[in-house]
């Protein structure tokens, strides 16, 4: 009975995992026929290549911002619906809207919201007195206007989460915090903030790994411009192996930003593991 599953998975999960391995030790250009063997060349020469490591810099300048911006949002959102038991199940649903939007959607919105010369956001500038911006034009604000864009769509997901984590909180420490003359900063710090603590790590791996995989909104927004401002791994390892055709390359690519993506996973299951003994011992 479990014969035709492990073939089924060996076909559609570990027969790729092998080619893509051996793909990445050859100079396999598509475009030609013989694939001869190179050993590491390929992982070498990503390594030294600037355009990689700018697509490594600007994919860990997102993981951070994001991260950053759509906890401390994500955090003031769930205190604010805590704090309204009867209109939170209105608001709650409403505010989820943008994390059910495709990102294709989203890109193709982020063109014309921020668009330089008719879009609304330029155009309230120019009524508060402001020059209009580039925004995705620009090369100093692409890379901002995405993760405007990005922070909107995720922020409602981070808040969901955190919710559910201050809902399920016991209410003892907080009566006998309140008796003892604790402010509202003593308890969030003290008492919120440690309990939340493995949600919280749930929520930054669960972001980091949906971060580093960043593909659609800037494949319809900016394609890795103005230049490469934008360009992050996922896109350049896109553009390496389906336009320019150099699937060694590629693969190679995609072998190193899985290893990051390797860790963050084993993490996420240690802190799965180290919550669920937690639940046990209570």
């Amino acid at each position: 009975m479990v014969l035709p599953t492990v073939i089924i998975l060996a076909i559609i999960v570990i027969f790729p995992m092998i080619f893509s391995i051996t793909v990445s030790l050859r100079d396999f250009d598509i475009r030609r026929p013989l694939h001869p063997f190179i050993g590491f060349t390929n992982f070498v020469n990503l390594l030294t290549d600037g355009d990689f490591n700018n697509a490594a810099l600007i994919t860990s300048t997102m993981v951070v911002a994001e991260l950053f911006f759509e906890l401390i949002l994500g955090m003031l959102l769930a205190l604010s619906l805590l704090n309204l038991p009867v209109t939170r199940k209105i608001y709650q649903p409403i505010m989820l809207i943008p994390m059910m939007v495709m990102p294709v959607v989203i890109g193709y919105m982020g063109r014309l919201v921020f668009e330089v010369r008719s879009g609304p956001i330029n155009y309230f500038l120019n009524l508060l007195g402001l020059e209009s911006l580039g925004w995705h034009a620009s090369p100093d604000l692409a890379l901002v206007t995405i993760l405007i864009l990005r922070i909107w769509q995720w922020t409602p997901f981070v808040m969901a989460v955190l919710l559910a984590g201050l809902l399920s909180m016991p209410l003892e420490p907080f009566d006998s915090a309140q008796v003892d003359g604790a402010n509202n900063l003593q308890i969030f710090t003290y008492i919120t903030l440690p309990i939340l603590r493995p949600i919280i790590a749930l929520v930054v791996i669960m972001r980091a790994l949906e971060i580093l995989q960043t593909f659609d909104i800037i494949y319809v927004l900016t394609l890795g411009g103005p230049g490469s401002r934008t360009m992050t791994l996922s896109l350049f390892t896109y553009l390496i192996g389906f336009r320019y055709w150099d699937v060694g390359k590629a693969s190679a690519a995609a072998w190193l930003i899985m290893i990051p993506l390797s860790i963050l996973v084993t993490i996420f299951i240690r802190v799965m593991e180290r919550r669920e003994k937690i639940e046990e011992q209570k």
